[in-house]
């Protein structure tokens, strides 16, 4: 499974890479939206892991790009600072799941069982 990592937290990208390799999963780095989406071939993902609070394009804007380009592409968000509206709203977005930062390894984990239980697009 390959997972996209994106974050503009230089320090965040090398440390949830590391954790999501010891899970058995292959990664792919950006530290913007704008440089996940210049790499293309996003269909070549599992999954897009993403930090909500970016400059320029946020992680609940990345995701509604990504599910325009492919529906069945599950986005999880993460974010230091999550309250309930915050949460409903990356799920209103299409995120498939939403975790806190510091990122526990039962959250990460819990959330990437459903991003890959995420339905097949239809057609």
């Amino acid at each position: 499974m390959l997972v996209g990592i994106v974050d503009d937290d230089v320090d965040i990208l090398p440390a949830l890479s590391s954790l999501l390799r010891s899970m058995g999963h292959d990664t792919e780095c950006f530290s913007s939206a704008g440089q996940l989406f210049r790499r293309g071939e996003l269909s070549r993902f599992s999954c897009i892991i993403s930090d909500i609070h970016m400059p320029g394009m946020n992680g609940l804007e990345l995701t509604r790009a990504v599910l325009a380009i492919s529906d069945n592409l599950a986005v999880i968000l993460m974010s230091g600072t999550l309250d309930a509206r915050l949460r409903q709203h990356a799920k209103d977005c299409g995120a498939v799941a939403v975790v806190e930062k510091p990122l526990m390894f039962d959250d990460l984990q819990a959330a990437l069982s459903t991003a890959t239980l995420k339905p097949e697009a239809a057609g």
